[in-house]
């Protein structure tokens, strides 16, 4: 977090001209080049996880959107979360449109954090717009492991020695120690509910703790074994294909992968005019040129039919996501 330092007047004039630049390049960029009179006031504000999948979603819905619509879209990379406290602002804009985990669309619809868009009153389903199915795989350096490994070698550090990366949250990090434990995939929620599972997990964890790198975006998740930083990381595959393209030797295995559900929430307290736009970028992403242009870009999920990643379970997750964030973060802080 940045330290707030108050500006001499000179400075503070220079730097407010360089955010009103930097805000007009963008709506430039998003409309095909095109400003007009009023921009400021008819901006989209919307939050995204960035990476290769922000690029995709620029090219295959926010730049044709505001092209047809004469709509500005400021695009932010955010950190997931729709709390006041997790960024209910994007660089000082409070957001319209926001990309999220399921689970994380379920908890907010019934804390009243986003827009009802249908549904039976008090369901949980009713806020989001399913936008994607992220994959998220094994992801190696093929030039010193050549043979795919599996989540049981992971955690093997003396035949692999390495740093490896996992995400720094308990979603998908906690399915994965149970899968390298032996645990089924079609099993892991069934344990995962048990206080008797949760220990088994973060056992797990505990083993490999000196040699995790962890990483917090997707993003990231790509750009850690794309630099050689980890021999291994779960990753999202779809930043992994799009990053490593042409560069380091980076494979992808996809049994015992997760797929994790993304969707598109709106902010509820916008007035008239914003959200009918929300909510007719909602209907335009959803269109089949638009949704083919999309997968044509990012690709984020296995080749092979016959592999069935397991879904990660948005509903399991809605439920028990406060206390094992709570346990995880007791986890982290131990010696």
């Amino acid at each position: 977090m940045r330290k707030f330092i108050p500006l001499s007047g000179p400075l503070r004039i220079l730097r407010s001209f360089r955010h009103l630049l930097i805000g007009l390049l963008l709506a430039i960029m998003a409309t095909g080049g095109t400003a007009w009179a009023g921009w400021r006031t008819h901006a989209l504000v919307v939050n995204g996880l960035g990476g290769a999948l922000g690029a995709a979603q620029d090219k295959a819905f926010f730049r044709p959107f505001a092209a047809q619509m004469r709509v500005g879209i400021l695009r932010y990379v955010w950190n997931g979360d729709p709390r006041p406290s997790g960024g209910r602002k994007a660089g000082g804009r409070a957001w319209a449109v926001a990309l999220m985990e399921d689970s994380t669309a379920r908890a907010a619809c019934m804390q009243g954090l986003l827009l009802r868009l249908g549904g039976a009153p008090g369901s949980a389903d009713a806020c989001g717009v399913p936008a994607l199915r992220e994959g998220i795989a094994l992801a190696w350096d093929r030039g010193r492991v050549p043979a795919a490994p599996h989540w049981s070698d992971f955690w093997n550090v003396v035949r692999y020695p390495g740093k490896r990366g996992l995400r720094k949250d308990p979603r998908s990090t906690l399915e994965i120690a149970l899968m390298a434990d032996g645990v089924a995939p079609a099993d892991i929620y069934a344990v995962l509910a048990t206080p008797e599972g949760v220990a088994r997990a973060f056992r797990k964890l505990s083993q490999l703790r000196p040699y995790i790198v962890w990483w917090t975006s997707p993003a990231e998740s790509a750009r850690i074994i794309g630099n050689g930083s980890v021999l291994m990381t779960s990753a999202a595959g779809g930043e992994v294909t799009a990053a490593v393209a042409g560069q380091r030797d980076v494979g992808l295995q996809w049994e015992q992968s997760l797929d994790d559900g993304l969707s598109w929430g709106v902010a509820p307290d916008l007035d008239h005019a914003t959200r009918d736009r929300a909510r007719s970028l909602l209907h335009f992403m959803a269109q089949p040129e638009q949704t083919a242009r999309f997968a044509a870009l990012y690709h984020a999920g296995p080749d092979d039919v016959a592999v069935q990643p397991l879904p990660m379970n948005a509903v399991f997750w809605q439920e028990h996501l406060p206390d094992l964030s709570r346990r995880f973060a007791d986890w982290l802080a131990a010696p």
